[in-house]
């Protein structure tokens, strides 16, 4: 099994709540490559296992961070507040709707929601951008968390969607069944009169 470099790259920067851990992404690698053959193998499956054990670990993190979003801990500084709901509620609804795109896109698999998937990703880049901006003005602190847990790998995913011969073959051209050959051709085994 050769390792894949983006693959790796993206596991070993991605540590936040919508990304599997370190040895959680080691074992979403596994069973990802193990699948590259099936049209929600490899990179798209991974995607897949990241975006659903994200919606736990974005539960998780909210109930247990809920009081950053009561106003009262911020004092008298309500623009702070304000500018903390800015950095982060956008991200929380884009991932909320990319779990209901991203699962419509399972079972509808057409080229226009995947393109409205692409926007959604797209829009998280964006945001992720804007959060930065806020934090290194408002909260320098998150700077590095936002940056790599969050701006990074979206935009991974971004290139991902724009350049990825399985999500085409997936959702525009409906033919993996084919192009699965030329794209992670059989080990060259063959099956004898059995």
């Amino acid at each position: 099994m050769r390792p894949s470099i983006p693959l790796l790259a993206l596991i070993l920067v991605s540590n936040n709540q919508y990304t599997p851990t370190f040895p959680g992404g080691i074992i979403a690698w596994i069973v990802c490559k193990a699948r590259k053959r099936n049209e929600y193998g490899g990179w798209l499956l991974y995607f897949y296992w990241q975006l659903y054990a994200g919606v736990v670990m974005t539960a998780i993190f909210f109930w247990i961070n809920l009081q950053s979003y009561v106003p009262e801990n911020f004092g008298d500084d309500r623009a702070r507040y304000y500018w903390f709901l800015l950095s982060t509620v956008p991200t929380l609804l884009i991932f909320c709707l990319q779990v209901a795109v991203a699962t419509i896109l399972i079972s509808v698999r057409t080229w226009d929601m995947l393109r409205l998937l692409r926007g959604l990703v797209l829009a998280q880049v964006v945001a992720s951008f804007v959060a930065l901006l806020i934090h290194a003005k408002m909260f320098p602190d998150n700077i590095g968390l936002t940056l790599t847990f969050s701006l990074i790998p979206y935009c991974c995913w971004l290139a991902y969607f724009y350049l990825s011969k399985r999500v085409k073959h997936v959702f525009k051209f409906h033919d993996w069944d084919t192009a699965v050959e030329t794209i992670h051709p059989s080990t060259g085994i063959t099956k004898l009169g059995v």
